[in-house]
């Protein structure tokens, strides 16, 4: 518990990230609200509310470890309720990243431990954590706009979807985490503030996915991936969850459409997958109807380089900025949100929405921009960019090519990737040049039939 900086604090949207601002506030506010006018599950469910909650969610090692200094025992929780453990074994994961499919060949050096939940699932358990803090208190209800008092240039709470005088609810702090479609950039005008500036691509994603039930026996893999390219605009991803099933999303980039049925899905999946795999599927018995969904942009608002804010509220999760979901990095960036609101809060009260703004743009730059490369050298996105963007896609394909057959460059990229050594990965020079060295060695054995040092194993360190 920290320093108390107010009564009483207000987050609109009991989504993760609202869930997650609420633990954070509950240590720095008296009391805490979360307002929510959609209905909640008692347990894991589907909800109307979060349509992209029924296609797979990679929970990045990174995120799990940052949702279980948040919820301590989370992780413990999810294992009793049969969430998968991904081991670090080379046959537990099948991962392509651009067309190329990774493999360490062998356990790693660096081992980490991944889980495998589904987002219902993770949602529920976290739902469950954050309701049960004693100052924390859910209300199934709308928020109409955020009470704006002008003269002071500051939000003092909330005016609830009654209509009348008497919904306004005071609040010290309000926290929006409405999502993508947050009206947060509508009240700002509305307010006499500009709106802040954007970065987006279009990334034009479709969704399609199918719940299927593999019989037992047919593979050892929890996590399949394989990830669309320039040539393959059509991805997969397989998820073995907790309740014995397995979630099956592919997704088409650049606009291009997905299956559209299981068989479909199966004839994509002997394009892509390795073979065994691709048996596999094909024995599965689909579960229910296919779930669709379209995610067109990718869009960072950058409140970062807002001049002017009003007091008293601020932006969070994906409000702030949502991820190209194919990258599976959503939900570990909005853990690393609530790390920022965390620091922010233990400083003070003073300039909140400023100082937790400039924070997330720290640890939202290089993921950012990693993804914006990938989306726009390898994924057939549009967008405004820097020259360099495609170039550094180019290398990066280079490293993935060489990172198939050297299992130093695959942990590295699957380290990297699950954002745990760092949140940049863009290769040094000296990883670079030895990437070159190593392909020039598969090229030479290839025209030659001969081995050369050149494909000495790659040191990353």
């Amino acid at each position: 518990m920290g320093k108390l900086l107010g009564d009483h604090a207000v987050v609109i949207g009991a989504s993760l990230g609202g869930l997650c601002a609420a633990r954070v506030l509950s240590d720095y506010y008296s009391r805490v609200t979360v307002y929510e006018r959609d209905e909640l599950p008692d347990g894991p469910g589907n909800r109307a509310a979060v349509p992209q909650g029924r296609h797979v969610h990679l929970l990045m090692a990174r995120g799990a470890a940052e949702f279980e200094k948040l919820f301590p025992g989370l992780l413990e929780g999810m294992v009793a309720a049969g969430v998968p453990i991904l081991e670090n074994r080379p046959d537990c994961i099948s991962f392509g990243a651009a067309g190329h499919v990774l493999g360490t060949g062998t356990t790693l050096k660096d081992p980490f431990t991944a889980y495998v939940p589904s987002r219902p699932h993770l949602e529920w358990q976290i739902r469950t954590r954050a309701l049960a803090i004693p100052n924390v208190e859910l209300i199934r209800r709308g928020v109409a706009e955020p009470w704006y008092e002008p003269a002071e240039e500051r939000v003092i709470g909330v005016l609830l979807e009654s209509g009348d005088e008497s919904s306004g609810v005071a609040a010290d702090l309000v926290v929006d985490a409405t999502g993508r479609g947050t009206r947060l950039p509508v009240w700002l005008e509305q307010w006499g503030f500009r709106r802040a500036d954007e970065e987006s691509f279009d990334v034009g994603i479709d969704y399609a996915t199918h719940q299927v039930h593999i019989p037992e026996g047919l593979l050892k893999e929890k996590v399949v991936v394989a990830g669309a390219s320039r040539t393959q605009p059509v991805g997969l991803g397989m998820l073995f969850y907790e309740d014995g099933n397995w979630g099956v999303t592919t997704f088409g980039t650049g606009k291009v459409p997905p299956p559209q049925n299981f068989a479909e899905i199966c004839a994509l999946a002997d394009e892509i997958l390795p073979p065994h795999v691709a048996v596999a599927l094909r024995k599965g018995e689909p579960l229910g109807e296919m779930a669709f969904h379209k995610y067109p942009k990718s869009r960072w608002r950058r409140y970062d380089k807002m001049d002017r804010f009003p007091a008293g509220i601020i932006p969070f999760g994906d409000a702030v900025v949502s991820f190209n979901p194919t990258y599976g990095q959503g939900m570990t960036m909005t853990s690393l949100q609530a790390g920022n609101l965390a620091a922010v809060l233990a400083d003070g009260d003073v300039d909140i929405a400023g100082r937790l703004a400039r924070a997330t743009k720290k640890t939202t730059w290089p993921v950012w921009t990693m993804n914006a490369i990938g989306d726009l050298a390898l994924h057939n996105a549009t967008g405004d960019a820097p020259w360099w963007y495609v170039r550094v896609g180019n290398l990066f394909d280079q490293f993935l090519g060489a990172a198939e057959t050297n299992p130093d460059l695959a942990e590295w990229f699957l380290r990297r990737f699950s954002l745990l050594d760092s949140l940049y990965m863009v290769p040094s020079p000296r990883v670079f040049a030895r990437i070159v060295r190593h392909n020039m060695g598969l090229l030479l054995r290839e025209k030659f039939g001969r081995t050369r040092k050149l494909d000495d194993p790659v040191r990353t360190g």
